[in-house]
């Protein structure tokens, strides 16, 4: 079952999509899932979506969401698309979970597709409301992922002389500086911040990704001394054609540390 919810986040409405599988019962996971940049919670080919109903049928509560400026969700993504941004928007949606009668019990795991992954591995690693997380694709090295390859040298220059770019990567979207500004101050560092943490971590990468390079998901996953998991596929960085064999990854990931009866 399916219910579309608002909710505010920066002073604007978060569209939501919650999954409850039937008979949903108190203290079954919740899988939250967040999308990457320029998409949407419904994703390339409906990757996100999918993969909500997949795991929907598998047992488990879902959450996906629109960040403020992207798909559905109110604001305009030229001006409140930023990493700082959408880590708050993450916490928003975290905290109307926790607050739900029917998940209040509920473990949740935090999933991430590409630049939603840089947030997913990047939320406080000592919040307990997380139990796991799984990241596919990731963005891992942030200002080298989008100053040499989906903005190139000459777009991130403007970006850094407070002008806004157009056209990038081949996508016809306008971003205003604060991205790449939020990207130069702060310094998101998966691996730093896991320090600390143990809980369990799927990170999925294909060898066809020719937007986000393999080798960062491999020196994060390398560098974490938690559970972890490391799934090396082809898929390219949407799984296109493959989405069936990224879901029984997740499936078997999920089936291993939350069993369901």
């Amino acid at each position: 079952m399916r219910d579309h919810i608002w909710l505010s986040s920066r002073k604007k409405r978060l569209s939501l999509m919650v999954h409850r599988p039937a008979g949903f019962a108190q203290g079954t996971p919740v899988v939250i899932l967040c999308h990457g940049f320029t998409a949407d919670k419904i994703g390339a080919n409906q990757l996100t979506k999918n993969l909500a109903d997949f795991i929907e049928q598998l047992g488990y509560g879902v959450v996906r969401f629109d960040y403020a400026g992207s798909g559905d969700s109110e604001g305009d993504f030229a001006s409140d698309t930023s990493v700082a941004g959408w880590r708050q928007d993450l916490e928003s949606i975290l905290r109307w979970v926790h607050e739900q009668a029917d998940f209040k019990q509920s473990p949740i795991v935090l999933y991430g597709h590409s630049l939603g992954g840089l947030v997913v591995l990047t939320h406080p690693a000592d919040d307990t409301r997380i139990v796991a997380r799984i990241a596919f694709a990731p963005v891992t090295q942030a200002v080298e992922n989008f100053r040499d390859i989906i903005f190139g040298q000459d777009l991130w220059q403007q970006a850094l002389q407070g002008e806004s770019i157009k056209n990038f990567y081949g996508r016809a979207f306008t971003l205003n500086p604060q991205f790449v500004e939020d990207l130069v101050a702060n310094t998101y560092n998966p691996t730093e911040n896991l320090v600390g943490t143990e809980q369990p971590m799927l990170f999925i990468h294909g060898t066809a990704d020719d937007v986000v390079p393999l080798a960062g998901t491999q020196v994060v996953y390398a560098a974490y001394s938690g559970q972890k998991e490391l799934a090396i596929t082809d898929f390219d960085h949407v799984a296109a054609g493959q989405q069936n064999e990224l879901q029984q990854i997740i499936r078997k990931w999920l089936a291993d540390q939350f069993p369901r009866e």
